[in-house]
Parts: structure tokens; C-alpha cells; sequence
């Protein structure tokens, strides 16, 4: 059967197929042997330890397998450092998840005083170790923190895993995706991180503690292990997640590394992380006053520009997600990241927590106009003009097939131009739903009835 069936449609067939079926479909014939090695292992997963860095330089050596892989997913993931078991051991009673699933309990303020007692009581218990945690689960739990915690540091003074990082790329010359991810993003979640992370009973976070977070050391050995097998590899999509702000003030020769590795690129996707993302509660369990020093030198260095050449080099781009993750909404300025960059191949954009007028946000648009078919923004605010002159426009001069609006559309000089995608839809059809309707051209939606859901 297998004779019968053009090369095209095997190629097909494995596509359809679920990854934990493949060996067995591969031992149907031998057609299907050859031509399952390139679904076999097509992505690899490593996490910031040495034991994933090791089983990975062996898959690299294999002369079968090295060659097919054509994506990496690094979680960058690092555990936080404690002086003695008694601070983890404070850690793991201090999670996020317990402090959520505890606030549904809380008594109204109005409580009698013993329904008080009660919840502080029961709050206090719940999240005593002993109470979560068998002895031989906080045994294990701990030894595995601190091998763990070896291992990461071990990596750190080696800059990072350079050598390591440096030999495993050589191996993989087919490479053409790299995705470069934190458990912030609420993007792992895999096999791989917590089968790495659970043993530890704690929470894993980039690496917060480390003047260079959330990112960038990691990001600097893989472009330098790029640049030592650029002769074999041709990056075509790299997905970085959150990576601090500080990737700015790296040096020259960095950036024109940098510049190297991505000139091919024909999708990147990034979020610059600003103010501080740790500590969003205070000791009351309410939220601290955002500290905002890092998007005022983030925005600093965007407006010196040294970025653009870097932005500039790849004209190639189709997809471009360049965001800012702060907790300061809309904080940054459009013009002064892209000033007149231009992507002749551009079809997709997304644009999340910046400002400027209406005027300055439909040039950067329309500057792509032929191209462009995906338009994703968020956390936006406009410094003139009004949103839905600007989705009129948006119909009418683009020619969209995706349009997604998250979050809050805001106006700076018009406050009930205020645009909520946040909450639930309260019918059949969302806000979200009608504006994106509308944008995209449908012919039952007017502007009219956006407005009059708006400001129902």
C-alpha cells in the first residue's frame, strides 16, 4: 500500500498523527519507518539543570536524531535561594495557591469575632507543612531543592552552561525554532518542568535574584552557541517569553551578535518584563505600589533607539510580538520602539501596553498594509483621537482576517473612551466579540451598535 501512496501524503498522515502512536505506525512498513524519523523527535525540552543539559548532549550525539530536531524549548526556570531548611520550609507554606484559595474563605469584615478566631486558626493550619506534607515527602522534598539548587548554581558559574549549551547546538543543524520560556508566563505546565520542579515542593521563577532575571543569561548563551554553528543553522523562529529589560544595556558586541542570529528570522515573539513582577502582595494580603523605576529606564533606552538596529535587521518578519509586561498599564511609547521600521513581509503584529495617538498607531499599520493580516492589541491607550474611529478605520483601510482586542483599550484625554475586555460577557455575544465582528468587516455589525453595547 505503501508504493501506492505519493511521498506528499505520508508526510501527511504523520502530521495527523498523535506523537505516542508514531512508533507503532513506523512499524507498519518500511516506507513509514523513513519517513516517521522526522516526527519522531521533532522538539526537544531542557530545562536550566545539568541532568536535562546531559540527557540532551546524548540525544544531540545520536546520528539518527540530532539531525531531525528542528525545535528547542528551554524553560529557563530557576529555584529560589534559601539559607536553611527552615526558610523552605517557610517557602512551601507560603504559595501562591494557598493565599488564593484562602481569600474565597475570608469572613466579611462584619464577622463576630469567633468566626475570625476560627479562619485564622484553620488559615494557620492549612498551611503548616506538617499538616500538607507527610515527614518522608519533606525529607525528599528538600534534598531534591538543594540537589536541584547545586546543580542550577554549578550552571551559573560556568556563565550559564556556555561549553554546554555551545555543543549541543553544533549537534542540532536543522534547528530552525527556539522557544525560550518561564513558569511567569503561565506557559510551561509540561512533563518535563514538573517532573524537574515537583520533587522540590517549592515554586520555580526565573531568576529574579540575579542583577541579569528572567532570562537574560540564558538568551546570551544560546546566541552565542548560534554564532559558533551559523555556517549549519538558520534560525527562522524564536519565541523568547519574558526576558527582562536589561537585554537593552547589553554590550555592543553582544547586540551585534544578537544582530546576526536573528537577520533570518521570520517570526519573533517577546515581552520585555519592566516593573517588579515578585512580591504583588503586601504582609496585609493587599497589593504593593508598583515599582516602576525599570519602565522608566526601559523607556529611557527606546528612546536612544539602540535597539532599532536590531529590530531593523530582519527583513524577513512576518510575525512580530513585541510587548511590555509591567504593572503599570499602556506605558510605553509606539513611535519611540519603531520609529519608521518597516517589514515587507509582515503579517502579523501584536502590540500590548503602549501609547500614542491614533494617528501615529494607524501610520505603523497601514505603513504594512499589503501585508498585514493579524492584529492583536492590548493595554492600550491613545493619547488623541477616539477607538472606534479608530476600528472604523481599521475596517475600511486594512484587510484583516484575525483582529484580537484584550484587556483595556483606554484614552488618555477621554475617560469614557474606556474599552473593558476584561470582565465575563454578560450574553450570547462579548464586547470583545462585537469590536473584533466589526474590525473584520462583517456586514450586521455597525458602529453604532458597538457603542450601544459599550455603554450599556
Amino acid at each position: 500500500m505503501d508504493r501506492l501512496l505519493p511521498l506528499e501524503l505520508h508526510h501527511h498522515i504523520f502530521a495527523l498523527v498523535d506523537d505516542l502512536d508514531i512508533p507503532d505506525l513506523r512499524e507498519t512498513c518500511r516506507t513509514f519507518a523513513n519517513v516517521g524519523l522526522d516526527y519522531l523527535l521533532p522538539q526537544l525540552e531542557i530545562t536550566f539543570t545539568r541532568k536535562s543539559f546531559d540527557n540532551l548532549a546524548q540525544v544531540g550525539k545520536h546520528p539518527t536524531f540530532g539531525p531531525r530536531v528542528k525545535s528547542l524549548v528551554y524553560h529557563i526556570d530557576a529555584l529560589e535561594p534559601y539559607r536553611n531548611k527552615d526558610e523552605w520550609l517557610q517557602a512551601i507554606s507560603d504559595s501562591l495557591y494557598l493565599r488564593d484559595s484562602w481569600k474565597s474563605r475570608m469572613p466579611a469584615q462584619n464577622a463576630p469575632e469567633r468566626e475570625w478566631r476560627l479562619y485564622h486558626r484553620n488559615h494557620t493550619k492549612a498551611c503548616s507543612p506538617e499538616w500538607r506534607y507527610t515527614q518522608k515527602q519533606l525529607v525528599t522534598g528538600y534534598a531534591a531543592y538543594k540537589r536541584l539548587w547545586a546543580e542550577q548554581q554549578d550552571l551559573r558559574q560556568k556563565d550559564f552552561g556556555i561549553v554546554d549549551i555551545k555543543t549541543m547546538l553544533a549537534q542540532l543543524p536543522n534547528l530552525k525554532r527556539i522557544t525560550l520560556s518561564s513558569y511567569q508566563e503561565a506557559f510551561t505546565g509540561t512533563h518535563i518542568f514538573d517532573e524537574t520542579y515537583k520533587p522540590t515542593l517549592v515554586e520555580a521563577f526565573g531568576d529574579a535574584h540575579y542583577h541579569n532575571h528572567c532570562g537574560v543569561p540564558q538568551l546570551l548563551t544560546l546566541v552565542h552557541g548560534l554564532r559558533s554553528t551559523t555556517a549549519k543553522t538558520t534560525l527562522e523562529s524564536l519565541d523568547i517569553g519574558l526576558i527582562s529589560w536589561k537585554l537593552l544595556q547589553e554590550s555592543d558586541e553582544n547586540f551585534e551578535l544578537m544582530r546576526e542570529i536573528v537577520r533570518p528570522l521570520k517570526v519573533l515573539r517577546t515581552a520585555f518584563v519592566t516593573s517588579q513582577l515578585y512580591d504583588w502582595e503586601g504582609p496585609d494580603g493587599g497589593e504593593n505600589e508598583p515599582v516602576l523605576e525599570g519602565d522608566t529606564e526601559c523607556q529611557a533606552l527606546l528612546d536612544e533607539g539602540r535597539h532599532l538596529a536590531l529590530l531593523q535587521s530582519m527583513p524577513n518578519l512576518r510575525v512580530l510580538a513585541l510587548a511590555f509586561h509591567s504593572k503599570e498599564l499602556s506605558h510605553f511609547d509606539l513611535v519611540s520602539t519603531f520609529r519608521d521600521s518597516y517589514w515587507p513581509h509582515l503579517r502579523e503584529v501584536r502590540l500590548h501596553s503602549y501609547h500614542s495617538t491614533d494617528e501615529d498607531l494607524l501610520v505603523f499599520l497601514k505603513r504594512h498594509v499589503q501585508t498585514l493580516k493579524v492584529f492583536d492589541v492590548a493595554d492600550y491607550r491613545l493619547l488623541r483621537g477616539l477607538w472606534i474611529d479608530v476600528f472604523r478605520d481599521l475596517r475600511t483601510t486594512l484587510h484583516l482576517e484575525q483582529f484580537r482586542c484584550g484587556r483595556w483599550l483606554s484614552n488618555h484625554t477621554s475617560p469614557n473612551d474606556c474599552w473593558d475586555f476584561c470582565g465575563d460577557p454578560d450574553g450570547p455575544i462579548s464586547l470583545r466579540d462585537l469590536v473584533e465582528k466589526f474590525v473584520l468587516g462583517d456586514e450586521d455589525t455597525t458602529a453604532e451598535g458597538v457603542l450601544k453595547m459599550k455603554n450599556a
